[in-house]
């Protein structure tokens, strides 16, 4: 290996580890609606077949889609899935398109450090206060709140991982 493939392949590397950590969180979250669902169908059977309600069914559900909803930002990066408006961008090139992806990115990291900072901010003073969602169950809010820092990391990480690919694509195309 040459002293350039190196870091090359260390990058590739690092690449590849963020979109695992990414695909992980995909597969957690995913996971999760399973529970979710059965904790909404258990609701509705016990509501409406057995007039008795849980007092916890609509805490779980809520804190369980806030946690899902958190953990797919960055898969959903990483799988192109986030609202594009492709009729400015399907007559682009390859190297035209990974222009505006790098011109806009920086769009992506400010939201997701806005994510991550008040985010923390929020988490910290959630957990500081012992804040308890104001329902009948009352459970605990800090968790569900540590969430989005998280999530806001994950979309850090896999908006720099996209960054750097499109630096590679945009020099690659210039160099043809």
């Amino acid at each position: 290996m040459s002293n350039k493939e190196v870091p090359q392949a260390r990058i590739h590397h690092i690449l590849c580890w963020v979109d695992r950590v990414n695909e992980i969180a995909g597969w957690i979250a995913a996971w999760a609606l399973l529970p979710l669902a059965a904790i909404i169908f258990v609701e509705v059977i016990l509501r409406y077949l057995f007039n008795s309600p849980t007092t916890w069914a609509w805490d779980v559900s809520i804190q369980i889609y806030a946690v899902v909803l958190m953990l797919v930002g960055g898969y959903t990066l990483l799988r192109g899935g986030h609202v594009a408006v492709d009729v400015l961008t399907i007559s682009l090139t390859p190297r035209r398109k990974a222009l505006l992806n790098l011109v806009t990115a920086p769009f992506c990291f400010i939201t997701a450090m806005a994510l991550m900072w008040y985010g923390s901010m929020v988490a910290w003073e959630s957990f500081q206060a012992g804040e308890r969602m104001s329902t009948m169950w009352e459970p605990l809010f800090w968790p569900v709140k540590m969430s989005i820092p998280l999530g806001g990391l994950l979309i850090l990480i896999q908006g720099i991982a996209k960054f750097i690919r499109d630096l590679i694509k945009f020099n690659l195309e210039r160099a043809r």
